[in-house]
């Protein structure tokens, strides 16, 4: 089994874990949902995986305070280099779940993050 998580850069590791920390119960029972969902479609091998990773760096590199925001960021992937060309559609898909979802349970459609001053 690969450690999807293995290349991501220690520090970026550690923002994910503090921002988890965080999160209120809501807020990570909404981006597990999310998660969940887009495996159902990407499919829960390791490139599902790689791609839920993926979606997870750009929240955590823009600076979202809150992981699940997760689904607002499925969509980027569709610009990301090196994703394989039979999940481009199974990306789409999920977007479109993604949006659904974060209307249904009256998520933002921005990311928030945290403005220091």
């Amino acid at each position: 089994m690969v450690d999807v998580f293995e290349s991501v850069d220690d520090s970026l590791k550690g923002r994910i874990v503090g921002i988890w920390i965080n999160m209120s119960e809501q807020e990570k029972a909404h981006f597990i949902n999310q998660v969940s969902l887009v495996l159902s479609v990407w499919g829960s091998d390791e490139t599902g995986k790689m791609l839920v990773v993926r979606a997870i760096e750009r929240l955590v590199s823009d600076k979202s305070s809150t992981l699940s925001d997760f689904g607002i960021y499925v969509e980027s992937l569709l610009r990301t280099r090196n994703v394989p060309a039979d999940r481009l559609p199974k990306i789409k898909r999920a977007a479109v779940i993604m949006d659904g979802y974060r209307v249904k349970h009256a998520l933002p459609t921005e990311p928030r993050k945290d403005i220091g001053i």
